[in-house]
């Protein structure tokens, strides 16, 4: 059957309009990564992808049509990575290893980090989170499979599997934290700590255990006086900023709304503008008590530990505890490049130094002999990526206390996975 010329048009114009479209969700996903899904510019994607902003309509409808076409694309690339690792792996383990080096290939196209479904309307929201959960479940039979094949410790399969994907997610954002270059040496370089932390953990001796001997929950407890008018007003702005935090962790920054925050509280809309100037002044408070949340487990680790694993351990295990728990801190996630510079540069510099004093913790338990020999600055970098995901994933009243989802997290990290 000979072609119309209408036809023939279509054909040869297929794969360009194919490449224009993967440049432009590259360049979307880039900037939903750099600023939050509801803070990306059409303008300037459809400039960075040599669109004019009428083209880019050709492609997306909307902001939050683009969004959507990102997450779901990072949806099949993770089905796609599954799928190859399945096929190519001879157990468990191998297929652990191919699905993360495959993600996290500087030669893959550049991902949205899922962070703000909540932004989506439905039905794609639902659409978006069903894949989710989909490859989630995925990764867990891979970790079931290596349970009875016996290379895997018996352990708790659905927190295993949210930690190894919280690392990997955490590592397509941490670098833009941590003032890194992107690149591949850098993506090798965190490929191979989250599989050697995953695989074999932190623990110079097999079977070595860890109790923290610290409760989140008595160590952030303040006293608070109902008839002192200024603490009065404290712990009304402290309450705000807690459950914003909570709510910024479930939900994404985009996708929790100021009536939502208000609501968890039993307060107005009109309440918060009375505390705060607007919603960026309340996500840069969320994240200064984040830090001092962050730098508070650190201080005590290094008070209460005595070898540079027991610190280690103990930073992770306050750190889950909090982010399983009522009040988490508020987790670093998109959107840093849409916080004012003047606070961005020290979220920044307080980054760094926590990842350094982490890192210092481990040389120290390399020194002492407690920690195995490893690549501590990338190991303390990715180790973060396995709490920070925690909100994002815990149902309500999950069957684990969150000390006790702190102790299986930690097993995870004290001598890995893998059965030797």
């Amino acid at each position: 059957m000979v072609k119309t010329s209408v036809e023939s048009h279509s054909t040869a114009k297929r794969p360009k309009h194919a490449v224009k479209r993967q440049i432009l969700l590259e360049e979307a996903a880039r900037q939903i990564n750099d600023r939050g899904a509801g803070a990306v510019s059409l303008n300037d994607i459809a400039e960075c992808a040599g669109l004019s902003r009428n083209a880019l309509y050709y492609y997306v409808t909307d902001r939050a049509d683009l969004t959507f076409q990102c997450y779901l694309r990072t949806c099949e690339a993770a089905t796609e990575n599954l799928a190859a690792a399945y096929e190519q792996g001879n157990n468990a383990l191998e297929r652990i290893r191919i699905y993360t080096e495959r993600t996290l290939s500087f030669d893959q196209p550049t991902l949205a980090a899922l962070c703000d479904p909540d932004f989506l309307p439905e039905p794609h929201r639902a659409t978006i989170l069903d894949l989710h959960r989909r490859n989630i479940e995925t990764l867990e039979n891979f970790i079931n499979d290596g349970i009875r094949e016996g290379v895997i410790r018996p352990i708790h399969t659905e927190i295993v599997a949210q930690a190894l994907h919280g690392m990997i997610n955490w590592t397509q954002l941490s670098y833009k934290w941590l003032n890194q270059k992107d690149g591949n040496a850098l993506r090798k370089r965190v490929t191979g700590a989250i599989l050697d932390l995953f695989f074999y953990g932190l623990a110079a001796s097999e079977g070595k255990n860890f109790s923290c001997p610290v409760d989140v929950a008595t160590l952030t407890a303040r006293p608070f006086n109902a008839f002192d008018r200024a603490q009065a007003t404290q712990e009304k702005i402290a309450q705000l900023v807690a459950a914003a935090s909570r709510l910024f962790n479930r939900r994404g920054i985009d996708g929790a709304s100021l009536d939502d925050i208000s609501a968890s509280v039993g307060a107005t809309k009109g309440a918060v503008y009375h505390y705060f100037d607007d919603k960026m002044d309340l996500i840069t408070q969320c994240y200064e008590r984040a830090f001092d949340l962050y730098s508070m487990f650190v201080d005590v680790a290094v008070a209460q530990g005595t070898t540079g694993f027991e610190r280690s351990m103990m930073v992770m295990h306050l750190n889950s505890q909090a982010q399983a728990g009522p009040t988490p801190p508020l987790m670093l996630q998109p959107g840093l490049l849409s916080v004012p510079e003047s606070h961005r540069a020290r979220f920044m510099q307080q980054s760094l130094d926590i990842w350094r004093r982490c890192e210092a913790m481990i040389r120290q338990g390399i020194e002492d002999g407690s920690c195995r020999p490893c690549d501590a600055r990338a190991v303390a970098d990715v180790s973060a990526g396995s709490f920070l995901w925690l909100h994002k994933w815990l149902p309500e009243n999950y069957e684990l206390t969150p000390f006790q989802i702190a102790d299986t997290q930690c097993r995870i990290l004290i001598n890995g996975v893998a059965r030797i």
